[in-house]
């Protein structure tokens, strides 16, 4: 456990709070309503995570602030202020590799049949 003082109890208990409301949230989208009324998973663990994220940052900010301040060693706050901006762009980079994968990973034929069957 040396390696927890190290990152800080903080960072990692953020880390298993993501970690615990995506499976949350992808059970919460499965049982829920169908149609237009769809998405209330996916939107609970938005809004969780944007509540949670923001006052997360917002106080390790302080903190970062306060140690540098002070001049003692500010690597707990300053790996705790880019977690949740290494979330964001990290969950960007892999939406846009899927929706690559999405767009060119078809064959154009395989599209072009089933665009002249149901046409």
């Amino acid at each position: 456990m040396i390696w927890v003082g190290k990152i800080g109890r903080r960072n990692v208990a953020y880390i298993v709070f993501i970690a615990v409301l995506l499976p949350l949230a992808w059970a919460l989208e499965e049982s829920g309503p169908r149609g237009p009324d769809a998405g209330g998973g996916v939107m609970f663990g938005l809004i969780a995570w944007a509540l949670v994220s923001g006052v997360f940052f917002i106080w390790n900010l302080i903190l970062l602030i306060r140690d540098l301040s002070r001049g003692t060693s500010a690597v707990k706050p300053f790996i705790a202020c880019a977690l949740p901006v290494a979330i964001i762009v990290g969950s960007m980079v892999i939406e846009e590799i899927v929706m690559d994968l999405n767009r060119y990973g078809a064959d154009p034929a395989v599209l072009d049949d089933e665009a002249a069957q149901r046409g």
